[in-house]
């Protein structure tokens, strides 16, 4: 699509497109490192660091992070691939036990560092359904980034609680939340501090913990939610730095037993294992790479996204149609797959030696991007084996939490060393199913609380063995 702009006032391209209406993906925080952003310059004046692009024939690439407009008017072309996203195959279904049939309409939000999904109940049951990405994508793809960004001043701070109030604002708004009585939220310990307006920076440094794990009863009109002022918001209260709210609801939704573990598998991938009498917990961070980011053709899973890969010229796509991109699902069939037909050795590397492979036609894989895939699927296991060590017990059975694990093929997870070999039970988003049991039976708050104290954080930095296990975890079985 070309789009003319009006410049001169020093805003980068990125924020004059999103001040047009049309945001751009800026999963590094507009630091030009993803090349996500590149668009077509195609007249004016344009500044790139120190280079000044007059454009007069050819359409010249640009990272519209880095590139200004110096003209008063100019015009660009933005391709599809360099938008973000608004739709998209978002997880807001899960298993559990019904809800108290009670006759107020209340709503419920899982806030998550890449997706925002919600829900509307009344008389116990779901009446409503919706999703969207997080808009604070645009500050950084990871909570480092976005702990990173809030540092920087309180405007910055601010800038985040205004996007995540959009992005659930939009989900209200899709559900016909005008209705509603009470509305709870979950998400990690960074979502729900940017959503209070908490500042999110000691987690991201030693002993990464959080200034508020039990967050305050808000109205509405407090908490910039559009909906009635009187009606008050809830949040799941958080375990630790790390390890949020959507597992305190998690783990209310799933009763664990010895030897089972909840895994909650994301850009931070948040895990609680119980032993005969206690519970543990830790977090690894994965990483962004299996919803695209940092892999040269990745998707995340929107229409056009290649999500199931059998061998070459053979996977499925969001929506059919050609494929536009490949996300995490299908990242970790190709590993599967191309492993067990030793097009790719051990260490992920190409045999033949080729500069890439092509899963479908204009789709490729590198083998750089396989190396950014190990390193996220490594750190998935190595968490897992490295708290289930430390507690000395094996793991008999992972309860699989999230829209990625919903949309995995099992059997090339553990095929690739990302799962172990066990028993599965896959329940879906557990945290949005948490918070809406909190907003249909608010007086559950202090059970939580006490719920969200018994968990004891264990850091993996300081666990025995983790880096050991994680180098393990690098190769192909």
């Amino acid at each position: 699509m070309d789009i003319r702009l009006s410049g001169g006032d020093g805003r980068t391209l990125a924020a004059l497109l999103e001040a047009a209406g049309q945001p751009l993906d800026l999963r590094c925080g507009g630091h030009g490192s993803c090349n996500r952003c590149r668009v077509q310059l195609l007249s004016g004046v344009f500044q790139t660091g120190t280079e000044t692009i007059e454009v007069q024939e050819a359409p010249v690439w640009a990272r519209a992070c880095e590139t200004r407009l110096l003209s008063k008017q100019g015009m660009v072309s933005v391709p599809e691939a360099a938008r973000a996203v608004r739709n998209g195959r978002v997880l807001a279904d899960w298993e559990g036990a019904g809800y108290a049939k009670r006759p107020e309409t209340v709503v419920a939000v899982d806030i998550g560092t890449t997706t925002i999904a919600g829900a509307k109940i009344r008389n116990g049951e779901v009446i409503g359904r919706a999703s969207t990405f997080n808009r604070q994508s645009r500050f950084g793809d990871n909570v480092i980034a976005r702990i990173n960004h809030a540092s920087g001043s309180a405007g910055n701070l601010e800038e985040l609680r205004r996007a995540v109030l959009e992005s659930i604002g939009e989900v209200l708004a899709a559900l016909g939340a005008g209705d509603a009585e009470r509305i709870a939220v979950a998400g990690n310990t960074v979502m729900c501090s940017l959503f209070h307006g908490i500042d999110p920076t000691p987690i991201g440094v030693m002993p990464f913990e959080p200034l508020v794990r039990k967050f305050p009863v808000v109205s509405a009109a407090a908490a910039g939610l559009p909906l009635r002022a009187d009606v008050l918001a809830w949040t799941v209260p958080a375990i630790s730095g790390f390890v949020g709210g959507d597992l305190t609801a998690g783990l209310a939704e799933v009763a664990l037993q010895p030897g089972e573990m909840l895994v909650d598998i994301g850009t931070n991938c948040e895990m609680i294992f119980r032993t005969g009498d206690a519970l543990y917990c830790t977090a690894a961070a994965a990483g962004p790479a299996f919803e695209g980011a940092g892999i040269a053709c990745g998707s995340r899973a929107v229409p056009g996204a290649m999500d199931r890969y059998y061998g070459i010229g053979r996977y499925s796509v969001l929506g059919d149609g050609a494929p536009k991109g490949i996300c995490g699902s299908a990242m970790v069939d190709f590993l599967a797959v191309e492993r067990r037909n030793e097009r790719l050795n051990e260490f992920g590397r190409f045999q033949p030696a080729a500069a890439r492979v092509e899963p479908a036609p204009g789709i490729w894989l590198t083998e750089r991007d396989v190396e950014q895939l190990l390193k996220a699927k490594a750190a998935v296991f190595a968490g897992i084996r490295t708290l289930s060590s430390h507690c000395g017990m094996k793991v008999t059975r992972i309860h699989l939490a999230g829209g990625f694990a919903r949309y995995l093929a099992l059997e090339n997870a553990v095929a690739i060393g990302m799962l172990p070999d066990c028993e599965f039970h896959v329940v879906g988003n557990t945290s949005l199913a948490g918070a809406l049991r909190l907003a249909v039976e608010p007086e559950r708050l202090p059970e939580l609380e006490l719920l969200s104290d018994k968990p004891i954080d264990l850091p993996l930095n300081v666990l025995e063995g983790f880096e050991d296990n994680f180098i393990d975890a690098l190769l192909l079985p």
